[in-house]
């Protein structure tokens, strides 16, 4: 009867597939988020001259927020910072049995770079929020509220400012460089970073104008003769205005575009997240 028993459970666990254990899928997960990074890092150095410092960098992982799929990646050069990227996760649209994959939602080449160290708040209670142009830290204030900080200056907003419901989460696979893609095209607009308030010709169409201004397509971005561009972006709920000079142009898989900007640095964001939250001017 024993044996009989025993011969039946062993036939039971042959029969059961043996799941992977957690370990090991994390393990994988990190094998495949490490190789996208540097892949996408070599391609980015291979293609514009200006990441050259990228070549060599160390990278070190730091995961944004609660729940949000999004990680930050600082690369650095001994004890100098050279850059970053913020790398998420997006369901595919082709499918839903498919895993979800990485997308690259932003890079940028400087010294500071995105949620610095040189910029964090203080305060214990700072959660890092990413979204773009409106990347922030969020403070608990000791009155129970709640404090925006920005998280590429660290310029802290009002106390009544309020966070939007993020924008960079509605784009889709289409709109991103995804795995397997390679930066193709590359146009510097003005290599040395700029101020937009050196020149305000933008402020009257894209701020002041009695009629909206005419969108400048991505097209129209690329084609354009000067080395004068503006990006004007509102904020929580236009109480903030941030205008940005345009440094560069990126195109991933032949048609996935990338707007460069200064800031503190240069920064690059798709242009389907860009047209969304700002407006273009050029002379």
């Amino acid at each position: 009867m024993a044996r009989s028993l025993f011969a039946f459970l062993f036939a039971m666990a042959l029969a059961v597939p043996i799941q992977p254990s957690a370990s090991a899928e994390e393990a994988g997960w990190d094998e495949r988020f490490r190789t996208q990074v540097g892949e996408w890092k070599n391609t980015i150095v291979a293609q514009d001259p200006q990441f050259k410092e990228w070549r060599d960098a160390q990278i070190e992982v730091q995961t944004l927020g609660t729940n949000q799929h999004q990680w930050l990646i600082s690369l650095s050069r001994g004890s100098k910072q050279v850059g970053y990227m913020v790398i998420g996760e997006v369901m595919p649209t082709d499918t839903a049995a498919a895993p979800p994959q990485f997308v690259l939602l932003e890079y940028g080449l400087g010294e500071y770079i995105l949620f610095d160290d040189t910029f964090a708040p203080r305060e214990i209670a700072a959660e890092p929020v990413y979204d773009g142009f409106a990347s922030h830290w969020l403070v608990s204030l000791p009155q129970h509220g709640k404090q925006v900080i920005d998280a590429k200056t660290g310029e802290r907003y009002l106390s009544t400012t309020q966070a939007e419901e993020p924008v960079m989460s509605s784009l889709r696979e289409q709109d991103l460089a995804v795995p397997g893609q390679q930066l193709t095209a590359t146009r510097i607009v003005r290599s040395e970073e700029t101020h937009p308030f050196d020149d305000i010709s933008w402020f009257v169409p894209l701020v002041r104008a009695a009629e909206e201004s005419p969108r400048l397509s991505w097209e129209d971005l690329w084609q354009r003769d000067t080395d004068k561009m503006t990006v004007a972006v509102r904020l929580y709920h236009s109480e903030v205005l941030s205008p940005f000079s345009v440094g560069s142009l990126h195109v991933w898989n032949h048609h996935k575009p990338y707007v460069g900007v200064w800031d503190e640095g240069l920064r690059f964001l798709p242009y389907a997240y860009v047209q969304k939250v700002g407006k273009f001017h050029s002379q």
